[in-house]
């Protein structure tokens, strides 16, 4: 028998999995973020170690005395390392974990579309603290939409929700915008008594990005209960998420069509799976299928005979993922 160790980090936790060559799940643990730039890389690299750690201690339940040098491959997939740049600075702080092991190192993304698709085609709409769209086609082609950061983009994210929620309660009390629950929801919610206090509140440093993105649920409540403007910002961060994954799917149809020349069929079918803590919201989730449904309903006319959509439940979890990113390393 052998055993995998897979890790999914993120900016707010990390999570990893222990399975074996049938992909049963023998331990799970977890632990901080492991996104270097919320936590810095020798942080993030002991977030993955505490994780891994937990996730070996819980395996022994089902396998006595199962210590770390029984596994044989390692899969890591942690957000902020898409770029080569970002890899090279966490692959020294991960190499002293694996103990000479094979180990991958990949996006969370990857690791997610690994573990929901299990090696098939397909795109993977992720909706967080952050939001990232990630498609990886037949030859194993990747393609990506967002996932830029706070400032540069990650629109349509809890942490976009937030900030659009603030910034919803600015206009209003300014008279630039309409008057809004929100307004209430988000004193209560910092726990400040007026609009003087909450530059201070946002602006401290203790004011985190999950904080931020907390702010999201107002959003969701708001819109349930009818305040049109939070409906309106519901609105737009649908169009977002609905947006990117047109964006990855236009690119992957294409370059297919690039390939195979241009009479080529397009694929007969595209498949898509959601995951993140936004599409919690049952709501919020059949909105953005219903807007990723309108966009590949446009897009017939340019990739025909592109049949059918999906959007899927994902196989496994993006720590499976990583491990089943591992299990290619090991004959």
């Amino acid at each position: 028998m052998k055993y995998f160790l897979g890790i999914d980090g993120g900016g707010s936790e990390t999570r990893a999995v222990v399975v074996d060559d049938t992909l049963q799940i023998l331990g799970r643990g977890s632990s901080g973020p492991s996104n270097h730039y919320v936590a810095g890389a020798a942080l993030a690299a002991e977030h993955c170690r505490l994780a891994a750690d937990a996730a070996l201690l819980d395996a022994t339940r089902l396998e006595p005395g199962l210590k770390r040098d029984a596994i044989v491959a390692w899969g890591f997939g942690l957000a902020g390392v898409r770029r080569a740049t970002d890899a090279a600075l966490m692959r020294p702080q991960l190499e002293a974990l694996v103990d000479g092991r094979p180990w991958v190192l990949d996006t969370d993304v990857a690791a997610a579309h690994s573990g929901a698709f299990a090696g098939r085609t397909g795109i993977v709409l992720s909706g967080g603290t952050g939001s990232i769209c990630f498609g990886r086609d037949d030859v194993g082609e990747t393609f990506y939409c967002d996932g830029w950061g706070p400032v540069l983009g990650d629109e349509g994210s809890g942490y976009w929700l937030g900030v659009e929620a603030l910034r919803a309660v600015c206009r209003a009390a300014d008279g630039r915008g309409p008057r809004t629950r929100l307004t209430a929801n988000v004193l209560d919610a910092l726990n400040i008594s007026d609009l003087e206090q909450l530059v201070p509140a946002v602006y401290s440093p203790d004011f985190s990005r999950e904080q931020m993105a907390r702010l999201s649920k107002l959003i969701f409540d708001g819109a349930e209960n009818g305040d049109q403007v939070a409906i309106e910002i519901r609105e737009r961060a649908v169009g977002h998420m609905g947006s990117a994954v047109a964006a990855v799917t236009r690119a992957m149809l294409g370059r297919v069509r690039d390939r195979a020349g241009l009479n080529a069929p397009a694929p007969q079918e595209v498949l898509v799976t959601l995951r993140g803590g936004l599409f919690e919201d049952d709501f919020f989730r059949a909105s953005v299928g219903y807007h990723i449904g309108e966009r590949m309903v446009e897009m017939k006319r340019d990739f025909l005979p592109l049949a059918a959509w999906h959007i899927v439940k994902p196989q496994f979890d993006a720590a499976v993922g990583a491990a089943l990113l591992a299990q290619k390393l090991v004959p």
